[in-house]
Formats: C-alpha cells, sequence, structure tokens
C-alpha cells in the first residue's frame, strides 16, 4: 500500500474520515473539495477517489452510481503509518535522532519536552 497522499487527496480523507460513520457520496465529495475554494470538475474529483482506492487508504461499497466510500484504515493508523516511514527515512527510525534534530533548532518548547516525558513514562508503565 501506497500512504503518500497528495495535499487534495488528504484533504479528501479528512474530510471522509470525519463522516465515517455512514460513509459518504461521490456528491458530498465533489461538493466538499470545490467548497475548499478552486473549483474541480467531476472528473478530475473522480480521479482524487481512484487514486485513493488503488493507494488503499479508501474503499467503496455499493452499486456503480451509488457508491458509498469509507476509510480503509483509521485516520490514526494512517497517520502512525506515515509518522513510522518518516522517522525511518529521514532518521534511520531512530526517535533519538528525530527528537535531537527537532531540539537542536530551539523548536522543542518547555512543555512539547515536558509532553514526551509523560509519553515516555506512560509507555514504560505498559511494559
Amino acid at each position: 500500500m501506497n500512504y503518500d497522499l497528495k495535499p487534495k487527496e488528504y484533504e479528501i480523507m479528512k474530510f471522509i474520515w470525519e463522516n465515517t460513520s455512514e460513509g459518504v457520496t461521490f456528491g458530498e465529495i465533489h461538493d466538499y473539495v470545490n467548497s475548499l475554494g478552486k473549483k474541480e470538475s467531476r472528473q478530475r474529483v473522480n480521479c482524487f477517489i481512484q487514486t485513493l482506492l488503488y493507494k488503499g487508504v479508501l474503499n467503496a461499497t455499493g452499486a456503480e452510481r451509488h457508491k458509498i466510500y469509507i476509510p480503509a484504515i483509521s485516520r490514526k493508523k494512517y497517520e502512525q503509518l506515515v509518522a513510522t516511514q518518516l522517522l525511518n527515512q529521514l532518521y534511520g527510525g531512530s526517535l533519538k535522532t528525530f527528537v535531537s534534530a527537532l531540539s537542536g533548532g530551539d523548536t522543542l518548547s518547555d512543555e512539547d519536552a515536558k509532553e514526551l516525558r509523560k509519553l515516555l513514562r506512560e509507555r514504560n508503565k505498559k511494559k
């Protein structure tokens, strides 16, 4: 599966994740995409949907003209997969190297550092 979503694909998935209780129709997706500003043709929106189906992050149910689109994976799972991919690609899978890079530029606030310590303590308690 290819979880490398382009910005417009991610916007569509955010909309679908927020409306997962019953899924969404093509018309709802098209209306949402057009509400973002730039008007997109039905054909262009269909291309985005087909790409999301191909990448394995979206599923479709129902008859051809009455499909309902639902996420194939949760937003949380998607974010975990992307974060892991980024960590592996840029930092060799080392969280220590990532945090060092993050804090080396003074972008890690005291509050963020405190939150990280809390997360690590909670993780250690689970073991």
